[in-house]
């Protein structure tokens, strides 16, 4: 059903109305203002402000960011150089063994140090070996003076000599001759102390005997 407003009082009016009844019922001079809308309910700036403080409060101090930021840096360089130590580490070569030193054997001073140790030569040295696989050498003892020599012993430290003329110890032997005359010579045998065989032992031409004497 349609209605019309009145322009007075700003009721609706039937249209069978020709004027508003509401308005009639009014005492004479009495106008009636036509009732205002309800203003518009607005946010109070309180409110408004609120969002931005709490979206404020919500994230962490600049100065806390900037600390936080370094400590990471820090971590991460730290890791970075543990891992570029650990790769270094499995780069470098493991330790060589340490080389083999031939046990200390008298020297030529000491060896010499018998009186007539300048006197006598060991020479023509021949190294065999016996059904049971014992080394022997062969060797002849020379008496270089004209003194006649008796109970004649001595240790022999039996060295090969390499090609850069080096001299490694082999073996060793031992000799004892009852009597020796004035530049005589007598030809020997004897068993080799040695870890090696026949065969691993240099040849002749490469052999040199360091003796010490024992007896007289």
């Amino acid at each position: 059903m349609f209605t019309w407003i009145c322009p007075k009082c700003g009721r609706e009016v039937l249209p069978a109305y020709s004027e508003c009844p509401h308005c009639q019922k009014l005492p004479a001079g009495s106008e009636t203002v036509p009732p205002e809308s309800p203003p518009a309910q607005h946010a109070p700036p309180a409110a408004a402000q609120a969002a931005p403080e709490a979206g404020k409060r919500a994230g962490l101090p600049g100065w806390l960011l900037s600390v936080l930021f370094a400590l990471s840096f820090v971590v991460v360089l730290g890791v970075g150089f543990y891992v570029y130590q650990a790769l270094q580490t499995r780069k470098q070569p493991p330790p060589a063994a340490p080389a083999f030193e031939p046990p200390t054997l008298p020297t030529t001073a000491a060896v010499k140090a018998h009186p007539i140790a300048a006197q006598i030569e060991i020479t023509g040295l021949r190294l065999t070996e016996d059904s049971k696989q014992r080394a022997f050498v062969q060797f002849v003892v020379v008496n270089h003076s004209a003194a006649e020599i008796g109970d004649l012993a001595a240790n022999v430290n039996l060295k090969g000599v390499t090609a850069r003329g080096e001299q490694q110890p082999v073996g060793t032997f031992s000799f004892k001759i009852p009597l020796l005359g004035p530049y005589e010579s007598k030809d020997l045998k004897a068993s080799v102390d040695t870890k090696l065989r026949v065969y691993e032992l240099p040849d002749w031409q490469f052999l040199r005997a360091d003796f010490q004497i024992t007896s007289p």
